[in-house]
């Protein structure tokens, strides 16, 4: 991994190499955005670069060289400057309810390994662990002994909390202790994507280096160059994303085109002179066959296909349609309802998808919003 291996996010990068050649690395730092965007990809890199035995460095850059020995050990995150910190799944038969690795099953530590593996090899993996929630005041206590141990390693030690917003109480008052007591060529980093979660005290006491949502079209070229997919795909899955590489992944899993098909069938039953009954089934089977993340996912589907109808009559230019593989059906579906009020539909949608969210009835949610979308387009 190198700095041009992470996609974007141009100005922290500068941010934290031109801090690395002034020799003013922060004691600690904040990286907070959206989450699956790349913050500890930056961060691992940072860590690699700030102990590369031998950096490249130009006018106003500082890359790792990765074929040092160094390198290769944070190539698979097993350098002994580097500590992660994250949550971790309650300790099994442990009478202190605080965890730490050596607490685990060997079961649990075989996950963690497995999970560090996937970190090593894919920079946008996340740890994800079952039933672990918390960073608990054991793992800042261990890694606060560690930090203030006497090391023969040269370089800098850096410590990543990951979702740093999952530290107990007890553990931010603990952490806040040792942001307290700066050591030398050490630096701390917290990852976050809730940055109200955390104590304001350690906030402030931290360097922020705010990581921006990605542009969609550069998620798009990623898409379509890692993972050989159409750029009608690309394009719709990067507008799904909303600015998140890992979100993005994820959809790539879905089948997103047979999603999109059904609810604009549903849609379409929703405009036929009888449809009541077919309709209340079709949506009955939405809601019934899936999660709710699922039919929120749906919703937006349909939402885009609003938002091209939108664009079409509006601007008239095909350029900025999301769903360019139904570009013919979308013109002719426009040319229906030329006076249709596609952003009140919009917003309508919109409005749903926060009533589900809210738990509130998902049948009635559903088989509402379709009632007036079809009185929006058949009135007009």
């Amino acid at each position: 991994m190198s700095w041009k291996n992470i996609i974007s996010h141009e100005r922290s990068k500068k941010i934290l190499q031109k801090s690395i050649l002034e020799n003013k690395v922060a004691g600690a730092y904040l990286f907070w955005g959206i989450e699956g965007i790349g913050k500890s990809a930056v961060a691992i890199e940072f860590a690699k670069t700030l102990n590369c035995q031998n950096p490249i460095i130009n006018e106003n850059s500082i890359s790792a060289c990765d074929n040092c020995r160094s390198c290769k050990q944070f190539a698979n995150l097993t350098h002994p400057n580097l500590h992660l910190i994250f949550s971790l799944p309650p300790a099994k038969n442990a009478e202190n309810t605080d965890n730490t690795i050596s607490k685990l099953s060997d079961e649990q530590i075989e996950l963690i390994r497995e999970q560090l593996l996937a970190k090593s090899q894919n920079i946008y993996h996340k740890i994800s662990i079952p039933n672990a929630t918390q960073i608990k005041i054991n793992a800042i206590r261990e890694l606060k002994r560690n930090l203030t141990m006497t090391s023969n390693i040269l370089g800098w030690r850096v410590a990543i909390i990951f979702s740093a917003e999952e530290m107990t109480t007890e553990a931010a008052n603990a952490f806040l202790k040792t942001l307290e007591e700066p050591h030398e060529r050490t630096t701390i980093i917290l990852i976050s994507s809730k940055k109200e979660m955390l104590l304001q005290t350690i906030v402030s006491r931290c360097q922020q280096v705010y990581f921006e949502p990605i542009p969609d079209a550069i998620i798009e070229n990623y898409l379509i160059e890692e993972y050989n997919i159409s750029q009608a795909e690309a394009k719709i899955i990067a507008n799904f994303a909303q600015g998140s590489i890992n979100t993005a992944r994820e959809f790539l899993d879905s089948n997103i085109s047979e999603y999109r098909d059904n609810i604009v069938e549903i849609l379409r039953i929703s405009l036929k002179n009888t449809y009541r009954i077919d309709l209340s089934e079709k949506i009955e089977e939405l809601i019934n066959t899936k999660n709710k993340q699922f039919l929120e996912n749906s919703l937006r589907l349909l939402q885009n296909w609003f938002r091209d109808c939108f664009v079409l009559h509006t601007t008239r230019s095909k350029e900025r349609i999301i769903n360019l593989d139904l570009l013919d059906r979308i013109i002719k579906f426009a040319e229906l309802f030329p006076n249709a009020d596609y952003l009140k539909i919009i917003n309508e949608i919109e409005h749903s998808i926060y009533l589900i969210r809210r738990n509130v009835n998902l049948q009635l949610i559903v088989f509402s919003l379709f009632l007036k979308i079809r009185l929006n387009l058949l009135a007009k």
